[in-house]
């Protein structure tokens, strides 16, 4: 349940280019344990880069497949309102901070079988198929707007490198890479570093990581064409790189 206090962990984002990240030094180490991962979300079919409804009343949904791993899909609310998701049983209630701007996000997982994700895309299957009941009910009850699934446009895939466990500057991180190529021309490619800490130790650990940064003479205030958030990798895929399915 939500109580009104609850609080999981804050969650610490820095999104850097690949340039900056070997200039900080992030790949020159053991990486530690590689996780191979291929992510989609799901929009309304009237998305487009400049206006992606879903995202912005609050809702990510994503997909996963994780090579060798099960897969697992997301039901999100961020930025999300306590008093709308109280009752509920997410799997995570969580800070997200990335500079200055801190949201509350809600999050409801469910894990499928392998393959389970790409199979369903292939065969043009009901999205619903990858959401479970309680995932639909918690869009049902605490999203900002109706969610009909079924109808619903997949965008993606973007291929993900993961290295959940990497230490770098006295601190454990989890560090992605996300590549795309647009078939018009264009790609995506940026790296995000994150950190989970406890909330009374938060505004330490994002300083400490931000100023582990600058000494490398990177500043992670810069975007560098690297994106930001969802947004830049929804309006990149929205553009005009789709998984081959029809609303």
């Amino acid at each position: 349940m939500v109580g009104r206090d609850r609080l999981d962990a804050v969650v610490v984002r820095v999104t850097l280019s690949p340039g900056q990240a070997l200039a900080a030094g992030v790949w020159d180490r053991d990486t530690g344990e590689e996780r191979t991962c291929r992510v989609w979300f799901c929009e309304r079919a009237d998305a487009s880069p400049d206006r992606l409804p879903l995202l912005e009343a609050g809702v990510i949904l994503r997909l996963r497949e994780t090579l060798h791993r099960r897969d697992d899909t997301a039901a999100q609310l961020c930025p999300c309102r306590r008093s709308r998701i109280a009752g509920q049983r997410p799997t995570r209630v969580e800070g997200e901070w990335r500079g200055e701007r801190r949201e509350l996000s809600a999050v409801l997982t469910t894990t499928h079988r392998e393959h389970t994700v790409s199979g369903v895309l292939a065969r043009k299957g009901p999205l619903h198929r990858l959401f479970t009941a309680a995932q639909r009910s918690f869009l049902d009850e605490c999203a900002d707007c109706p969610v009909d699934i079924d109808a619903l446009t997949v965008l993606g895939p973007v291929a993900v490198r993961r290295w959940p466990r990497l230490a770098w500057s006295a601190a454990e991180l989890n560090v992605e890479r996300w590549q795309a190529t647009a078939l018009a021309g264009g790609s995506l490619d940026f790296v995000e570093l994150s950190r989970r800490v406890d909330r009374q130790g938060a505004e330490i650990a994002q300083l400490a990581l931000e100023s582990a940064l600058r000494r490398r003479g990177i500043d992670p205030r810069e975007d560098d064409g690297a994106g930001t958030d969802i947004r830049h990798v929804l309006a990149f895929l929205a553009r005009g790189r789709r998984a081959p399915r029809q609303s």
